[in-house]
């Protein structure tokens, strides 16, 4: 604290409130989303308990501060309740209720050596030696066994909570198993922190630091585990701790052992010994880490390796022309569990998206499921749509593992989706073309044609009025012409002649072969369609 400046080391006065803030701030963070769960307020209690010992023990520097024998004693056993509460706060993780008989005497002796502990501390000779006076003022002969009692009492209830953990961890699956897993990695982590603090502590600030930042990790741990926020993100954390801690000891071994046979080569105090152990190291760093990694992935997250190298085989035969990019969607389904999973591909300026084969498709998300943005360099690629479920970090490394092939299905699926575009609009020109022979067909028939008509039949009847004239000849003459008219429009107004077919085949949007015999069908056969065109 603030108090101690100048009387500790810089890094306790800054690190060990943090342990203080994070379980009062995991408290209030838990009860005000789960007021029922006990868990929240035991670890705001914690919270309040720690900032006044931090307090107490700041002020307890101070000889000369009034109350400061008092203060001191307080600060000497109340850190007491802290350090039993974690026996019942691992008991009842994560939901504090609903416990089995067996959970619930946990908790009762966890309480018990609590109260043995306290007493034992606070009016107990075990704790003189934390006193600057070298006794504890308050203190009542015949308390040691109590105390003693209350350590052992703890030690098998902080066991039996560790124990009953593990056994839950082991049976438990989706949710609970992850809420378990976040917890247990942080005993993990203390279990091998807190014996170099019984042995080092006093000797090794680095020791000191990693407790302090240990021990602010628990409740955070906790508050994340019980609130569900970023769940998953638990085996990213363990597997990335194992593999560092893997990667670090085998490259200070690498690099010790670099040293001692450059040294022995060239002399123990040749600067080419350092400089060569340190290449070798670095040399070895990434490929070492890979194999860590793969390792790590294959023991701890299987379904995250069995993924990942089933998308690395197939790009391998994507790039050996064994595959297509368009069956990446089938891959992702497979390794996702996933049968509905889809693979929407974005065209560069548009709002639509397509498939594989370039068909516009919706793009509405139904409910239940989300979309996952693919993008390469800053530019979207696709979209991804799946059920969201508790394998999306998985899925987030295998999409981004896959990126080079998305963009290569959606570069094939834009120029089938153009492709498409042009027989469309072949398909329109074609139709459109037709609708306007036909019109112009209709208005033939209907309007040039029957105008004529009527001509012919009025020449006709003015031919008959005349009788014998010389003009009759020259009006039969006009008539026959007339009529030889309205056969070339009726011709006209019958549509396109089979010698036609050949150019009409050749605008349509699909190819299309046109095999027409010149001989005559049967007179019977033929009469069929003939009223169908045959003028009236």
């Amino acid at each position: 604290m603030v108090i101690t400046l100048g009387l500790e080391p810089v890094y306790e006065v800054v690190l060990y409130p943090l342990h203080t803030v994070a379980f009062g701030l995991a408290g209030a963070l838990i009860i005000s989303n789960q007021r029922s769960n006990p868990i929240g307020w035991l670890l705001g209690g914690l919270g309040f308990e720690g900032s006044l010992v931090d307090f107490a023990e700041g002020y307890a520097h101070h000889a000369s501060w009034p109350w400061v024998v008092p203060i001191e004693w307080f600060s000497n056993w109340a850190n007491t309740l802290g350090i039993g509460t974690l026996a019942v706060i691992l008991t009842l993780f994560p939901g504090g209720r609903g416990l089995g008989p067996r959970r619930r005497a946990l908790v009762w002796t966890g309480v018990v050596a609590i109260v043995l502990m306290t007493v034992g501390a606070a009016f107990g000779h075990s704790t003189d030696p934390r006193f600057d006076s070298g006794s504890n003022p308050y203190a009542v002969a015949g308390l040691e066994p109590v105390h003693l009692a209350g350590q052992v009492l703890f030690i098998v209830a902080l066991l039996a909570a560790i124990g009953s953990l593990i056994a839950r961890f082991r049976g438990a699956t989706g949710v609970e198993r992850q809420q378990l897993k976040w917890v247990a990695y942080v005993v993990g982590v203390l279990a091998v922190v807190g014996p170099l603090a019984i042995v080092a502590f006093d000797d090794s600030a680095l020791v000191r630091i990693a407790i302090a930042v240990v021990a602010a990790a628990l409740p955070s741990a906790i508050c994340i585990a019980i609130l569900r926020y970023r769940l998953y993100d638990v085996d990213v954390i363990v597997t990335g701790t194992l593999v560092y801690a893997t990667l670090t000891v085998l490259l200070a071994a690498g690099y010790l052992a670099a040293t001692l046979v450059l040294g022995a080569a060239l002399g123990g105090r040749s600067p080419w010994v350092i400089a060569g152990a340190t290449l070798a190291v670095a040399a070895a760093f990434r490929p070492l880490r890979a194999r860590i990694q793969d390792a790590v992935d294959r023991r701890f997250r299987r379904a995250r390796y069995d993924a990942l190298a089933r998308v690395d085989a197939f790009l391998d035969d994507l790039r050996v022309g064994r595959a297509d990019p368009e069956a990446l969607q089938q891959v992702l389904r497979e390794v996702m569990s996933q049968p509905d999973l889809e693979l929407r591909y974005l065209l560069p300026g548009a709002a639509l998206r397509i498939d594989a084969q370039g068909r516009d498709v919706r793009t509405d998300v139904p409910d239940g499921r989300v979309e996952l943005l693919v993008e390469r360099a800053g530019v979207p690629l696709a979209v991804v749509v799946h059920t969201a479920a508790a394998a999306e970090p998985r899925l987030h490394e295998v999409v981004a593992r896959a990126r080079l092939a998305i963009e290569i299905a959606r570069l094939r699926a834009e120029v089938r989706h153009q492709l498409i575009e042009v027989q469309a609009s072949r398909a329109r020109i074609v139709a459109a073309s037709y609708q306007e022979r036909r019109r112009i067909e209709r208005d033939l028939h209907d309007g040039a044609q029957q105008r004529l008509v009527s001509v012919g039949l009025a020449l006709r009847h003015a031919q008959f009025e005349l009788g014998e004239s010389p003009v009759v000849r020259t009006i039969d003459a006009a008539i026959e012409q007339i009529t030889v008219a309205i056969a070339d429009l009726r011709e006209l107004a019958n549509g396109v002649r089979p010698a036609s077919l050949r150019e009409l085949a050749g605008r349509t949007p699909l190819p299309v072969d046109v095999y027409a015999g010149c001989e005559r069908f049967p007179t019977d056969i033929e009469a069929i369609p003939n009223p169908a065109w045959a003028p009236h």
